[in-house]
């Protein structure tokens, strides 16, 4: 019955035959807040050693609890380090708790290690554990990446936890973008935690029996000199990065998060998109109602037939639109690429900019290792930033341009309107990177920042020819990306 579910998803139930709904004014708490003057404080954070550095101190400040949640939560260095900190903070009578998206094909913090967490009484559980097997009701995944401490601070933005979210690995790194805030703000997404952690489609996992899992499990969490010497250089250059930046504070925030628990049958109903889809109405509103210039960084790049229509109004009331995403030579993700070369020139030709990331180290800070550098890199930020005549607006989170986010995965953001300096933080630091790479011309051609010709892949003739292979698979299967 599943896979039969499951086909009919993947023939008939596209979400471009979906029609765009309007954002409520009854979407309940809290899924949706905005707070004004009510002094909430943000911080961007875009160097991935300082990011997990900043984790490390927060969970060092706790003295009552902890919330954790991610789509990936990888048992590398970075998850090794983190969760070390996590027992710790445990041991001196934390409350922690966990949730992580298990969506098999990414999925590696299993019950073996949950079971050894459980040990010093830190609450694992697991969103969503259909079965690969069961086609439709494995698509909807816990997109969410957050981290509460004492209902006083968080973190959410594009980093899971992993070497490649904190410039640890030799092979591939992102760069990403995270946004730290304090205030009244913060418990509303604790709320939302609460919601997600609670639903009956999160799951503590059944702890097994020992074996050769559970003792790698035990070895993740001893202390290895791989670790002592990774955590002296995170302090040491971490801290300098974090020492220089500043909090600004939003004259009004607004926090949005999709609703927990969406299912194939629920997809169905007329009122999905009022039960569960909350950030994509939030964002489309917001872009609405942008009349000067609109600055979009994204990972991933698929247009539906909404936000095409929703970019044409925009092009039509002159306002200035430019996107920064990842060429095929910097992404995880070639059959992203293979649909977003099919499109990308009708929209450069329509006046919209594109800058593409061209896979090569940008960083200006230390790095563990001098190896890092050399690794191929891509951008991972989820930022939108808004400028009106009056005002302008800056959203960090965990929203891609693609149906994955649209329709599928449980997103959630936090926006900063009313700070113009913080605003063109965010800004510049999206431009910077952005010129560091390639732009698409006109002509289809792509030039760098000195106007050198360069190609519109970045990328090998072996990997364009790779990306051609796949496009029509990637094409069938666009709803789903």
């Amino acid at each position: 019955m599943e896979i039969l579910l499951g086909l009919i998803l993947f023939f008939s139930l596209s979400p471009n035959t979906r029609a765009q709904t309007p954002l409520s004014d009854m979407i309940p708490h809290p899924f949706y807040q905005k707070q004004v003057d009510l002094n909430n404080e943000v911080m961007s954070i875009t160097d991935g050693m300082a990011a997990l550095e900043l984790r490390l101190e927060m969970i060092r400040r706790a003295t009552k609890t902890i919330e954790v949640e991610y789509f990936i939560y990888n048992v590398d260095l970075a998850g090794k380090i983190f969760t070390r900190e996590l027992v710790e903070a445990a041991k001196r009578g934390v409350n922690v708790r966990i949730l992580v998206d298990k969506s098999m094909p990414i999925f590696q913090f299993d019950e073996y290690y949950a079971k050894e967490l459980a040990k010093y009484n830190i609450d694992v559980r697991f969103y969503n554990k259909a079965s690969i097997v069961r086609l439709s009701t494995v698509q909807f995944r816990n997109h969410r990446k957050l981290i509460v401490v004492d209902d006083k601070e968080a973190i959410t933005g594009g980093r899971n936890i992993g070497d490649e979210y904190f410039d640890l690995s030799s092979h591939f790194n992102f760069n990403d973008t995270d946004i730290y805030v304090r205030g009244p703000i913060v418990p509303v997404m604790r709320e939302s935690f609460e919601k997600f952690f609670d639903h009956k489609i999160s799951q503590r996992p059944k702890l097994s029996k020992v074996n050769e899992e559970s003792t790698k499990a035990a070895e993740f969490l001893a202390e290895t000199e791989e670790e002592i010497l990774a955590r002296e250089k995170l302090s040491t250059v971490g801290k300098k990065i974090l020492d220089s930046r500043k909090m600004y504070v939003c004259p009004e925030t607004t926090y949005v998060t999709d609703g927990p628990g969406a299912t194939f049958i629920s997809r169905l109903k007329p009122n999905y998109d009022e039960k569960y889809k909350f950030v994509r109405k939030t964002l489309f509103d917001k872009l609405g109602e942008v009349d000067k210039s609109i600055l979009i960084s994204s990972p991933y790049l698929i247009a539906n037939k909404h936000s095409n229509r929703l970019l044409k109004s925009l092009l039509e009331k002159n306002v200035e639109i430019s996107i920064y995403t990842n060429s095929l030579a910097s992404t995880d993700a070639v059959y992203v690429a293979a649909n977003l070369y099919f499109e990308v020139f009708k929209w450069v030709n329509k006046g919209i900019h594109i800058y593409l990331h061209d896979g090569l180290y940008t960083n200006d800070n230390p790095e563990l290792e001098e190896s890092i550098k050399n690794a191929k890199w891509g951008t991972h930020s989820k930022i939108q930033v808004y400028e009106y005549s009056n005002s302008s607006e800056a959203m960090i989170g965990t929203y891609n341009i693609d149906n994955r986010s649209n329709f599928y995965n449980s997103e959630m953001a936090l926006f900063c309107k009313g700070n113009n300096e913080f605003t063109q933080l965010v800004k510049n630091e999206i431009m910077h990177l952005a010129h560091s790479g390639i732009k698409i011309n006109k002509d289809g051609t792509a030039s760098d920042r000195d106007g050198n010709t360069k190609s519109v892949f970045g990328s090998t003739e072996k990997d364009v020819m790779l990306m051609k292979m796949i496009f029509l698979p990637s094409w069938i299967l666009k709803f789903l990306l």
